[in-house]
């Protein structure tokens, strides 16, 4: 299988830059300045990303899931510098309570994180668990979304709701009170919150709906049809509506299928993709529990694979911004999607790792993993991008921007960086 990773392990720097990264990496002397004033003051590097439309101060984020269930773990990203974080999902349920998906909704906190081999031999991480969607109440996730809302308030990080909507087989019908009673409810704890935030809300396609083994067209006919319907019921004009798109048991090109059948048919509704949830393997067992999603090396070869066609064949072409998710384990990591399109990254396992992968010793995980994923002198976003500014032929006087990335597969032929 051929290697689908544009960057070299050991980046292209001058030893006086490398032994600044090294300096800042074995310590933090960003606390006062701010982690990315700091950067682009001393290494004229903008490392602003966005989801969507909505710029944020670095690409990182945090995917929805056991990390982003309670208000502790919302303040602790946002007071330790994440760029944003995608709330627990919500299952979607009517006036009555009733949820047609309530499968989803299953009470299993138990993570075990372990080393995972990919096809290609790569070592990497994954963890896994049982649960699904949020399990509590959904008066109790509204409160979390209303205090998330006050969490921004203090410290700008933008806090996003995650919902899985009902999806239904090729012989039912969309239950579209549902999709009324869930999206309104969340747009009234926005507009209570009086937020200087978009109303953003992520439908999340579960990684565990490949166990469903639906077919290509049921799997396209929710594409067409979900964003309409959530848009349908929010009245605002100042919005986000995105999608992560989930890996279903079919080849790439299907997957590439998924994405352009979102650009057909909703880019006018549709705000941002996230590309993709994990991979789902039929035979692991977890706890008596046959069929578990995983990540690793095997999903980031993935995605990179079909982002790499997508962009291809939308060259020409303007498409719905992507956020990417993955195996993001490294800044290095993050500038190889944002060379597929990617304008942020959502992070949930690399947060999980075992401590000794970090070099910070001290603070909270997000801490460490963030000051990881920038300040890594052989794959931190800090040394990728100057090693790709040097490669390109950019004088270090002109700043260089995270989110000119996105863009240079539109310039250059990206094989080149190789």
């Amino acid at each position: 299988m051929d290697n689908v990773y544009l960057l070299n392990h050991e980046p292209n720097i001058n030893p006086s830059l490398k032994e600044q990264i090294s300096s800042d990496y074995e310590q933090i002397k960003y606390e006062n300045m701010g982690l990315e004033k700091y950067i682009l003051e001393k290494y004229n590097l903008d490392v602003s990303g966005k989801y969507g439309s909505l710029v944020t101060k670095n690409p990182f984020g945090k995917a929805s899931g056991q990390l982003s269930s309670n208000i502790s773990q919302i303040k602790t990203d946002a007071v330790d510098g994440l760029g944003f974080a995608v709330i627990k999902t919500v299952i979607s349920q009517d006036e009555n309570l009733e949820s047609s998906m309530e499968d989803w909704k299953v009470k299993a906190p138990k993570m075990v994180v372990e080393e995972i081999v990919s096809e290609r031999g790569e070592k990497g991480y994954t963890v896994t668990w049982k649960g699904r969607g949020w399990d509590k109440s959904f008066e109790d996730y509204l409160e979390l979304v209303a205090k998330s809302f006050d969490i921004y308030k203090e410290t700008q990080m933008p806090v996003i709701p995650s919902v899985q909507y009902h999806l239904p087989n090729s012989e039912e019908d969309f239950r579209e009170s549902e999709y009324r009673f869930t999206t309104k409810s969340l747009e009234r704890v926005w507009r209570e919150s009086s937020v200087d935030l978009p109303f953003i809300v992520e439908q999340d396609f579960s990684a565990t709906l490949s166990g469903l083994k639906n077919t290509k067209e049921e799997i396209l006919r929710w594409l067409r049809v979900v964003p309409e319907m959530i848009d349908k019921y929010i009245a605002t004009d100042n919005k986000i509506i995105g999608v992560k798109l989930f890996n279903p048991s079919f080849d790439d090109d299907f997957q590439v299928d998924m994405v352009r059948t979102l650009n057909d048919n909703a880019s006018d509704i549709v705000g941002t993709i996230t590309c993709f949830n994990r991979l789902f393997d039929f035979n692991k067992e977890f706890e008596g529990k046959k069929g578990i999603a995983y990540g690793g090396y095997d999903l980031s070869d993935r995605n990179l694979r079909v982002l790499t066609k997508f962009i291809a064949e939308y060259k020409e072409k303007t498409f719905v911004p992507i956020s990417a998710t993955g195996n993001i384990n490294s800044g290095r990591m993050m500038v190889e999607y944002a060379l597929r399109g990617a304008t942020s990254g959502q992070i949930h396992t690399f947060f999980q790792i075992p401590s000794e992968n970090f070099g910070l010793k001290e603070g909270s995980r997000t801490k460490k993993a963030l000051h990881e994923l920038m300040f890594n002198p052989t794959n931190g976003l800090v040394a990728t991008m100057i090693s790709l500014r040097n490669t390109l032929g950019i004088k270090e006087d002109n700043v260089f921007r995270f989110l000119d990335i996105p863009e240079l597969h539109k310039k250059i032929q990206l094989d080149k960086l190789k």
